[in-house]
């Protein structure tokens, strides 16, 4: 994954929680509430039935995964549920069971359950090893091929989890016992390089498509956003549709598959995307304007560009709390539409992390 430093981004992540289950942005809307703040690197988010839960730990210093009540007397407060790990992300199934991405903080990468909360957890899935065991055919470093980096977690109804791994170009379907199947695999795709402006470089380049994200559409279908591989054209990433109970699935522009095709083109290197449950609206969380070519000299910096938060109804689309989040983590929507993200991801800076809620008028 050309990725340089922010390949190093996408390295993290214990655990768990239980019950959880193209064309130019308008004119920026929306109002931003602050509902947790000093947190470490919150990448991960996820929505319960009466809360919301952080994991911390993506980048920097480890943190507990944290719930943060929406409704009842204790309404607005937040509680710890574990000791401090490193997370990715984190997800719910419908028995109850929260999962989530963990690490050791080295090179461990994990997928592990906890039936119930309180309970024991336990490790369902080396993804380092399953990868090592199910390499990238279309790798464009052919001397990594079992490169791994597990981004992120959605439950099924089933009470199996899909994995979007961003390095691996790959979609896992995993269930408790922990048998797990590839659903699907990204080809390469020839990406301009005229936004460059290097005279060195050909018309195109093979890129990767790096999933980072996954989510259950409202027709029950996976859909994963890609943050695309070097060369990074902005506007060059895909949200793709995905039968989630497919094997081996080809994701590509230039072969069909009926089982993975591109659903909306037109957006620049994505890091989360949320449906809105009742109306399906769509919410695409983008690292930053110009992409992660953009963001990448932060890593030595400490300064990154704003990141961009898209709401898509149909073609239309506008851009919320425009220049008010950085860094960012998740993305998810309420029953009720509220929005929910979490930025300042990048703990290796401080702990800045922040849980917002965002009104989308």
């Amino acid at each position: 994954m050309k990725i340089r430093r922010l390949s190093t981004a996408f390295t993290a992540g214990l655990v768990l929680v239980g019950a959880l289950f193209a064309a130019a942005p308008a004119t920026a809307k929306g109002h931003l509430d602050v509902l947790l703040d000093g947190l470490s690197s919150p990448k991960a988010i996820a929505l319960g039935p009466k809360s919301i839960f952080v994991g911390q730990g993506w980048i920097g210093a480890p943190g507990p995964v944290l719930q943060y009540r929406l409704t009842g007397r204790q309404h607005g407060t937040a509680r710890d549920l574990t000791p401090p790990a490193f997370v990715t992300d984190i997800a719910g199934t419908p028995d109850g069971a929260g999962w989530a991405i963990a690490s050791d903080g080295a090179d461990a990468r994990l997928l592990v359950r906890q039936a119930t909360q309180g309970g024991p957890i336990e490790t369902v899935l080396d993804i380092v090893q399953y990868q090592a065991d199910d390499p990238d055919p279309f790798k464009d470093e052919p001397a990594n091929p079992k490169e791994t980096n597990p981004n992120s977690l959605t439950g099924l109804r089933n009470n199996d989890v899909l994995l979007a791994d961003a390095a691996g170009n790959d979609l896992i379907r995993v269930s408790p016992n922990g048998r797990a199947v590839t659903v699907a695999r990204w080809a390469l795709e020839q990406v301009g390089t005229d936004h460059l402006s290097d005279p060195s470089l050909p018309p195109t380049l093979p890129a990767e498509a790096v999933p980072t994200t996954v989510v259950i559409g409202p027709d029950g279908w996976a859909y994963v956003g890609q943050l695309m591989g070097f060369p990074a054209k902005p506007g060059s990433a895909h949200i793709w549709r995905v039968n989630p109970n497919a094997v081996d699935a080809l994701c590509s522009v230039y072969v069909p598959d009926p089982n993975c095709s591109v659903w909306k083109s037109g957006f620049t290197s994505i890091f989360d995307i949320a449906f809105n449950p009742n109306n399906g609206t769509l919410y695409v969380y983008e690292i930053a304007k110009d992409g992660w070519l953009a963001f990448d000299p932060g890593f030595a910096t400490g300064s990154f560009p704003p990141a961009v938060l898209l709401e898509v109804k149909g073609n239309k689309i506008r851009e919320l709390v425009r220049g008010q989040l950085s860094e960012p983590g998740g993305v998810v929507v309420d029953h009720n539409g509220s929005i929910y993200v979490t930025d300042g991801a990048i703990g290796a800076f401080g702990n800045h992390g922040r849980l917002l809620k965002i009104r989308g008028s």
